[in-house]
């Protein structure tokens, strides 16, 4: 498999099951906030949060499709904007790829996932995540997704599932943007383009 999307709402462990398959396949991975942001490097620059995050993502995907031309497999994105799972299809759709979306049943873990981790994440908008995880239960799945529930499983298990889908998985199914409603996706900005 060239890519691997791990996707998810905050607080449903991507992070975590991402170093297991990084150790595990010895992989590269990529974590969307690891791309350097325009402003940091440009501070005197103005542009809208919405633009900079167009830039970021753009550029993440520049640099995993290099890595797929220098012939590596099974390449980890995680941390994507809800939203960009729509982008996925189209842009991987001549690469072997897969969405594994983690969910959980629960939205009290969420968000005590949320509250009491100690991985210096700064987000700690615990009604938001559970809104992000209501939308992806509730919308039709994308070509080449695999849903996971996360609250019920060790990371172990979960991980294991991971490694199975990526021997069996085939890729190829036809992907038509018009069938999927926008609406069903989270975006971190309003019409103006500034963070909600």
């Amino acid at each position: 498999m060239d890519i691997l999307v791990i996707h998810g709402s905050p607080g449903c462990g991507k992070t975590t099951i991402c170093k297991n398959l990084h150790e595990i396949l010895k992989s590269p991975w990529f974590e969307f906030g690891w791309i350097p942001e325009f402003t940091h490097l440009n501070p005197h620059t103005k542009i809208l949060p919405k633009k900079e995050e167009q830039l970021v993502f753009e550029n993440l995907i520049l640099v995993a499709k290099n890595y797929i031309q220098h012939c590596f497999e099974n390449i980890l994105l995680s941390d994507l904007q809800d939203i960009r799972m729509l982008d996925i299809p189209t842009i991987f759709a001549q690469n072997s790829y897969a969405i594994i979306t983690l969910y959980s049943e629960c939205d009290a873990t969420i968000k005590r996932r949320i509250l009491e981790r100690d991985s210096g994440n700064a987000y700690k908008n615990f009604k938001q995540a559970a809104t992000i995880n209501g939308m992806i239960k509730s919308r039709k799945r994308l070509p080449n997704e695999y849903r996971l529930r996360c609250d019920n499983q060790t990371v172990d298990e979960i991980t294991a599932q991971v490694l199975e889908i990526i021997k069996s998985h085939k890729s190829g199914i036809a992907f038509d943007v018009n069938q999927y409603n926008p609406a069903h996706y989270f975006s971190y900005f309003d019409e103006n383009g500034q963070y909600i």
